[in-house]
C-alpha cells in the first residue's frame, strides 16, 4: 500500500493532461472537469456506495468508469473520441522508465512563478492550459509529483505493475487503433530485447503479470485515511452504526498495510459505543490514548477524552464523566483548540440540565443562577469564534431553558426565530432537527397539536437524510404518542414499527424505541382497566427506568394515574409528593410541575376533599397561564370545573368550560376533551336540578337536552380512546337521561350495555 499514488490517480493525471493539451472543446471541457474535481474532492463519498455493495476492498474508480465517462465526450480530433485519446496516453507510458518521464514532466503543466521563464516554445505556450499552482487540479499535480520522488524502488515497481493490472483491460481498444504492435506491447523494453512469455528474464520482471496477477490494493494509505475520516464523521454526526459489509472491508483494507491506522480504533470505538458494547468500546478508545501518546500525534486526543466523558455519562458513571470532562476543558485549553473547548462546555452544560440529581449525586452542583450564565458565556464565544452551529445550537438550549422555567413564550419564539435564521443564512443543516423539535414542543406547548404534527412530518420528509438518527427517532415517536393521545393505538404501533431496522442495531435508540412502545402499550391497558396487563408492563418499566427525563416522566405519571384509577390514593399522594419535591429541588420543567400539581388537585377530588383540590387546582390554572402553557391550563381548569361541581357551583362550571371545550378541541387531547365534556354534562344536569326544583319545566328540558348533548360527545371520545371508565360512566348518564324523558326502553338498553361492560366484556361498539 502506498502513502499517495494508485493507478486510478495516474489515470486523473492522465486527463488532466488530456485537458492541458487543448484537445478538449469547450463543451466537453465542463463535464470532465467536473469528473476530475469529484474524485479528487471526495474519491471516498463518490465510489462509498459501490464499497458498500461489492465484496472488494476498493474504493477507487475503475478503468471502466473513466471510459464510460469518457465514452460519450468529444475531442478536438476527428473521429477520436476523449476514451480513445485516454486509452492512446494509457498505454504510450509503456516502461517503468516512461512512468518516471511522466511524472518529471508533470511540471510542465503548471503555470511558472513569477519571475521565472516558461520551457518550451512560444507557440507550444500558447496551445497548452497552464494550470496554476493553488489551484485544485495544480495542487493536486504537484502532490502527485512530490508523492512519485518519495517513493522507495520496492514501491515503484509494485506501483508500476498494479498501473499495468489496472489499464489491463483496455488492451482490446487501443490494439483496434494500433494494429502493428507486438504480442507483448505493455513494455517497449520487452519488446525490443524480443522477450516472450516463458524466457527467463520475462520470468524474473513479468512473471506475476502472466501468471494471471490478481490487482493488488487498489487505494493508498491517504484513501483508507480518508475513508475512516468518513466513517467517523458519519457515525459523529448521523448517530448511524458501521454496516457488516463496511467492517468486513475495513478489516480486508487494514490488511493490506503495515500498520493499523488510529482512526480505527476511534471507529471501533464509536461503532461498539452505538452498539452498547461498553467494554469494546472502552477497550478501542484505551487503544486510540495509547497510539496518540506514542506517535505524539494529539490532534484527536481532547476529542477522545470528550468521547470519554460521554461513554461515562451514558455508562452511568457520572463522576468519571465529570472528570473526563474537566481533563477535556484543561487539555482543550493547553492545545488553544477553542472549538472542542466550547463543545465541552456546552455538553457539560447540557448534562447539568438533563441529569441533574445524578450529578448533585456524583458531587457535582452548579451555583444557582449559573445556567443562564453558562447560556450566556457560550453565546458570547460562538460569536466571537464565529462558531456558527455552536451558536445556533446554545440559542436552542436558552429557548428550550427559557420554556422550562416558564419565562414566556415570546422569549422562546424569539430565541427559535434567531436560531431558524442563522440556520437559513450559514446553511447548518445539523441544527435544523434540532430546531424543527424545538418548534413542534412549542407549538404543543401553544396548544396546536396539528402544528406539532406539521414540524415533526417536516423533520422526517424534508430533512431525513441529514438528521441524527436520534432526532428521527424523537419525531417517530413524538407522532406516534400524538396517535395514542387521539386513540390510534394501531397507527402508533405501525410508527413504531416501521422505524429502521438498523436504528435498533444502536442500543439507546432500541431502548427508546422499546419503551416507547411498551409506554403505549401500558397507557392503553389501563385506560382499557386490563390489571393482568398494565401491572405487569409496570412493573417490568419500573425495574428498567428510562434513561431519557420525558420518558421518565411520562412513566411517573401513568403510575400515578394507574393508582389512581385502582383507588390505591395514599400510595399515589406519596408518589405525587415524591415527584413534585424531586422537580422542585433540580429546577425541573414547569409543564411537568403543573402536572403534579393537577393530579394532587384530582387526588383530593376523588377522596373527597373539593376545597383543598379547589385552591391546588387554581394555583395550576394560574402558573399555566403565566407561562402559557394551553393544554395544562385547559386541564387546571377541568380540575377546577371539577371541584365547583363537587361545591355545587354549577353556573361557574358552565361558563368556564363553554370558553375552554373549543381551545381543548384543538389540542388533540382526546381524553381531556371527553373530561371536559362529561363536566359540562354535569354542570347542565346540576343547573336542570336547580330548574327543576324552582319550577321551569321548559328550562329543564332545555338543560337536559344540552347536558345530553355532552354525555354523547363524551361517549363518543372514550369509545375513541378506549376508555372503559369513563364509557361506563357515560352510560350510566345516558341511562339516566334516558329514564327523567320518560324513555323506559332506552334506558334499559343502555343499562344493559353498561352492566356488559362491567362484567369485562369491554368497549361494545354501537
Amino acid at each position: 500500500m502506498t502513502r499517495y499514488l494508485t493507478p486510478q490517480k495516474i489515470s486523473l493525471l492522465v486527463l488532466i493532461s488530456l485537458y492541458c493539451d487543448s484537445t478538449v472543446p469547450n463543451s466537453t471541457s465542463l463535464p470532465l472537469l467536473s469528473f476530475i474535481s469529484s474524485q479528487i474532492l471526495s474519491p471516498v463519498t463518490s465510489d462509498f456506495q459501490n464499497l458498500s455493495s461489492s465484496g472488494s476492498a476498493s474504493i477507487q474508480t475503475t478503468i471502466k468508469g473513466f471510459q464510460d465517462v469518457t465514452a460519450g465526450l468529444a475531442s478536438n480530433i476527428p473521429g477520436r473520441t476523449l476514451s480513445d485519446l485516454f486509452v492512446k496516453k494509457l498505454w504510450s507510458i509503456n516502461s517503468l522508465d516512461a512512468l518516471h518521464t511522466f511524472f518529471e514532466n508533470l511540471h510542465n503543466l503548471l503555470a511558472s512563478p513569477k519571475g521565472e521563464a516558461s520551457e518550451g516554445t512560444g507557440l507550444e505556450q500558447k496551445d497548452r492550459i497552464a494550470l496554476s499552482r493553488t489551484s485544485l487540479l495544480g495542487a493536486f499535480v504537484r502532490r502527485s509529483q512530490l508523492e512519485f520522488t518519495r517513493l522507495q524502488l520496492d514501491d515503484t515497481i509494485r506501483l508500476w505493475a498494479d498501473f499495468l493490472t489496472y489499464k489491463k483491460s483496455t488492451e482490446p481498444a487501443w490494439r483496434r487503433r494500433n494494429q502493428s504492435a507486438g504480442p507483448v506491447s505493455f513494455d517497449v523494453n520487452v519488446q525490443e530485447l524480443g522477450l516472450h512469455e516463458g524466457s527467463p528474464l520475462m520470468d524474473v520482471a513479468y512473471g506475476c503479470l502472466t501468471e494471471n496477477r490478481q490487482p493488488g490494493p487498489n487505494f493508498s494509505a491517504h484513501d483508507m485515511e480518508e475513508l475512516l475520516k468518513f466513517q467517523v464523521e458519519s457515525l459523529q454526526k448521523l448517530g448511524n452504526r458501521v454496516s457488516d459489509e463496511m467492517k468486513a472491508n475495513l478489516r480486508k483494507m487494514s490488511g493490506h498495510g503495515t500498520s493499523t491506522p488510529s482512526l480505527l480504533h476511534f471507529l471501533s470505538f464509536l461503532d461498539a459505543w452505538r452498539a452498547g458494547d461498553y467494554t469494546s468500546s472502552f477497550d478501542n478508545l484505551h487503544r486510540y490514548f495509547d497510539y496518540t501518546m506514542q506517535t505524539g500525534d494529539k490532534t484527536y486526543y481532547q476529542y477522545a477524552l470528550l468521547h470519554m466523558a460521554m461513554l461515562q455519562a451514558d455508562f452511568g458513571s457520572y463522576s468519571g464523566a465529570i472528570a473526563a470532562a474537566h481533563e477535556t476543558i484543561a487539555t482543550a485549553r493547553e492545545n488553544q483548540d477553542m472549538s472542542c473547548l466550547n463543545f465541552s462546555l456546552s455538553w457539560l452544560n447540557h448534562l447539568s440540565n438533563a441529569y441533574p440529581t445524578q450529578l448533585k449525586a456524583a458531587g457535582y452542583s452548579p451555583a444557582p443562577g449559573s445556567k443562564k450564565d453558562a447560556v450566556a458565556f457560550l453565546k458570547a464565544r460562538a460569536k466571537d469564534g464565529k462558531m456558527w452551529s455552536l451558536l445556533s445550537s446554545t440559542l436552542l438550549n436558552e429557548a428550550k431553558l427559557s420554556l422550562a422555567n416558564g419565562d414566556g413564550v415570546s422569549r422562546a419564539s424569539e430565541l427559535l426565530l434567531q436560531a431558524a435564521s442563522l440556520n437559513a443564512n450559514k446553511s447548518l443543516s445539523s441544527t435544523v432537527p434540532a430546531q424543527m423539535l424545538l418548534q413542534s414542543s412549542l407549538a404543543q406547548r401553544l396548544g396546536f397539536a396539528n402544528l406539532s404534527s406539521v414540524y415533526c412530518d417536516l423533520l422526517l420528509q424534508c430533512y431525513r437524510d441529514s438528521s441524527p438518527s436520534d432526532d428521527i427517532v424523537r419525531a417517530i415517536c413524538r407522532c406516534a404518542f400524538k396517535n395514542v393521545q387521539a386513540g390510534n393505538y394501531k397507527a402508533a404501533q405501525t410508527l413504531l414499527d416501521n422505524i429502521d431496522p438498523g436504528t435498533h442495531r444502536t442500543l439507546k435508540l432500541h431502548q427508546y424505541i422499546t419503551t416507547c412502545s411498551r409506554l403505549a402499550h401500558l397507557t392503553h391497558s389501563i385506560r382499557q382497566c386490563d390489571n393482568d396487563t398494565s401491572l405487569p408492563l409496570l412493573r417490568r418499566l419500573l425495574a428498567a427506568a428510562p434513561s431519557d427525563p420525558e420518558l421518565a416522566h411520562h412513566l411517573h405519571l401513568l403510575e400515578i394515574e394507574h393508582l389512581l384509577r385502582t383507588s390505591s390514593f395514599e400510595a399515589a399522594l406519596t408518589k405525587i409528593e415524591d415527584l413534585a419535591a424531586e422537580l422542585r429541588a433540580n429546577d425541573g420543567d414547569l409543564a411537568q410541575r403543573l402536572h403534579c400539581l393537577r393530579l394532587k388537585a384530582d387526588l383530593f377530588i376523588a377522596c373527597g376533599h373539593p376545597v383543598r383540590g379547589f385552591s391546588i387546582a387554581m394555583r395550576a390554572a394560574s402558573a399555566a397561564y403565566r407561562a402559557r402553557i394551553l393544554p395544562a391550563l385547559w386541564a387546571a381548569l377541568g380540575s377546577v370545573g371539577a371541584c365547583l361541581v363537587a361545591l355545587e357551583e354549577f353556573g361557574a362550571v358552565a361558563e368556564i368550560l363553554e370558553a375552554v371545550v373549543p381551545q381543548a378541541l384543538e389540542g388533540g387531547d382526546e381524553a381531556l376533551v371527553a373530561r371536559l365534556y362529561a363536566l359540562q354534562a354535569d354542570a347542565w344536569m346540576g343547573l336542570a336540578g336547580q330548574a327543576m326544583t324552582e319550577q321551569e319545566p321548559r328550562r329543564v328540558t332545555v338543560l337536559v337536552a344540552r347536558a345530553d348533548v355532552c354525555v354523547e360527545r363524551a361517549l363518543e371520545r372514550y369509545e375513541r380512546i378506549d376508555d372503559t371508565d369513563g364509557w361506563r360512566d357515560m352510560l350510566l348518564r345516558k341511562a339516566v337521561i334516558a329514564r327523567l324523558g320518560g324513555e323506559e326502553a332506552a334506558a334499559e338498553d343502555w343499562a344493559a350495555r353498561y352492566l356488559e361492560v362491567g362484567r369485562g366484556d369491554g368497549i361494545v361498539a354501537r
